[in-house]
């Protein structure tokens, strides 16, 4: 009994351990593989070119990082070389005599010390740049410019105005004295300048300025002060070769103007030779431009002609001659030279016509031929000036501000207005001395011809204007900007006026300026 107990168990335990096993074998068999689906392969192919253009690119960025290690490398070596130069100059410099070592310094020093003055202010600009900024209507960039200007004189002889003498009087017949002194901020002048969009591929840009110079402000500090006036206007459309302007501004055919900070209010030597009256034209440019970065220049404009001591109206705008003829004036202007940079160069030939017509059914042509030019020589001298020839240029001062005579004629007694002719310029010889002082020194002279005074009878009490037939006037100035915007300024002016008749009125002025420009 035992005995097959034993057998039983034998039995059970090798049936058990068989099981396992054969589980184990079914496991363990190779199964049979599936066909991996299309999406699978695909997404292999992509990966594939994925790895094959991160090589392609990590090849590209091996190369440009070994060029710019070539640069990097050129770089260095250039840098050496420019210390080599630097030690031997510096050694060079050292073995020169005393004197000019010294020289050199300062000069050196005061280059240094400009451009560390320039750099500030550019960076104090950058820096306020938002806090400051004017906001217009347009949105558009506008700039505020302008010169605060302060003028003191002492003014030997009469003179037509005491803030800026262009004529001297007769002492015995003036009651203003033979003499004066005063101060004034009459001559200051406020700007805004404006930037807008593009207008048919042009730039479209707009100014204006103002002044304090169009007359006494009613109050007890009359003399010092002044009533504000609209100085000069205009919308400019810049293309590359091309502009157009409509403006209240100076004529086409006298472009340039002598340099004084004591006559800003009205250009220096004018009713001495400069052609200055402001007035509304409208004017085209066109710019051939040539090799070594000159150009030639072709300027064509109409403007309303201004005639001078005509407005008999003090409340409302009455026509001039020039108006009363119903057409506008003319002008046109060639020119060549470079026009940019510190010291350019430049010469022109103009010409202008305007009709006029007055009360009696009299016409007058007025007319010029005129010429300009501004010539640097070396880099501290320039010699600039402008001529001309002309009938009836009062308007535009010339004629000591004439245009026509009145009178009669001496055969028939019958009233005329005879076209005053005239001639007359100016020169002006500029010394650059430093970046921060210059000097000039300028003659002008307008001259009526006599034939036309004599060709007819004078009224029996002519005004002083009417009989002044020639107008001459010198000047020298220092001009010093210790600052960028800082001007301080000694002017000495001597002024002849000659009657038609009799000797010549003399008057010396000094003058003292300083200004502030920004």
């Amino acid at each position: 009994m035992r005995n097959i107990r034993y057998d039983l168990f034998t039995c059970l335990v090798i049936v058990a351990a068989q099981v396992p096993i054969r589980a184990q074998s079914t496991q363990g068999a190779p199964a049979a593989k599936p066909t991996p689906p299309l999406a699978s392969v695909t997404n292999s192919i992509e990966l594939e070119r994925k790895l094959e253009a991160v090589s392609s690119a990590l090849v590209v960025t091996r190369q440009q990082l070994e060029q710019s290690r070539q640069e990097m490398e050129q770089l260095r070596q250039e840098l050496v070389e420019i210390r080599k130069q630097l030690g031997a100059t510096q050694a060079l410099s050292t073995a020169s005599p005393t004197s000019q070592t010294d020289a050199d310094a300062k000069t050196t020093a005061a280059a240094i010390e400009d451009l560390q003055e320039r750099l500030q202010t550019t960076e104090a600009q950058v820096k306020v740049h938002d806090q400051t900024k004017i906001e217009s209507g347009s949105k558009y960039p506008l700039h505020v410019t302008g010169l605060l200007l302060f003028n003191s004189f002492i003014n030997h002889g009469a003179v037509d105005n005491i803030d800026l003498p262009e004529a001297a009087l007769n002492n015995q017949t003036n009651t203003v004295g033979n003499g004066s002194a005063g101060a004034t901020f009459r001559q200051t002048i406020l700007g805004l300048e404006g930037f807008g969009p593009r207008i048919a591929g042009a730039r479209s840009s707009a100014s204006i300025d103002i002044d304090f110079f169009a007359g006494l402000a009613y109050s007890s500090y009359a003399t010092s002060a002044g009533t504000v006036r609209m100085r000069t206007a205009s919308i400019n459309l810049d293309w590359d070769h091309d502009s157009l302007q409509v403006g209240f501004v100076s004529p086409l055919i006298s472009p340039l103007s002598p340099t004084s900070y004591a006559m800003v209010a009205e250009p220096a030597l004018a009713g001495a030779g400069n052609l200055w009256t402001w007035a509304p034209q409208l004017r085209y440019t066109h710019q051939l431009h040539l090799p070594s970065g000159r150009r030639a220049q072709l300027e064509l404009g109409v403007w309303d002609p201004p005639t001078a001591g005509y407005s008999t109206n003090e409340l409302f705008r009455t026509p001039s001659p020039g108006e009363a003829s119903k057409q506008p004036a003319y002008e046109s202007r060639v020119s060549y030279g470079t026009f940019t940079g510190e010291r350019p160069f430049q010469i022109g030939l103009s010409g202008y016509y305007s009709r006029q017509s007055y009360s009696n059914s009299e016409s007058v042509d007025s007319w010029a031929a005129t010429t300009d030019w501004r010539v640097p020589i070396g880099t501290r001298i320039e010699i600039s000036g402008e001529g001309y020839r002309g009938r009836a240029l009062g308007g535009l001062g010339g004629g000591v501000y004439k245009d026509a005579l009145f009178g009669t004629y001496p055969s028939t007694g019958q009233a005329t207005y005879r076209g005053l002719n005239t001639i007359g310029g100016w020169s002006q010889f500029k010394a650059h001395f430093s970046r921060s002082i210059e000097t000039n020194a300028s003659i002008g002279l307008d001259n009526g011809f006599a034939s036309d005074f004599h060709a007819i009878v004078l009224p029996p009490t002519p005004t002083a204007t009417q009989l002044r037939a020639r107008n001459r006037m010198v000047f020298a100035n220092l001009i010093y900007r210790p600052k960028t915007y800082l001007i301080f300024s000694p002017e000495y002016r001597r002024i002849w006026t000659w009657p038609i008749t009799g000797t010549a009125n003399t008057a010396d002025v000094f003058t003292l300026s300083a200004g502030y420009q920004f």
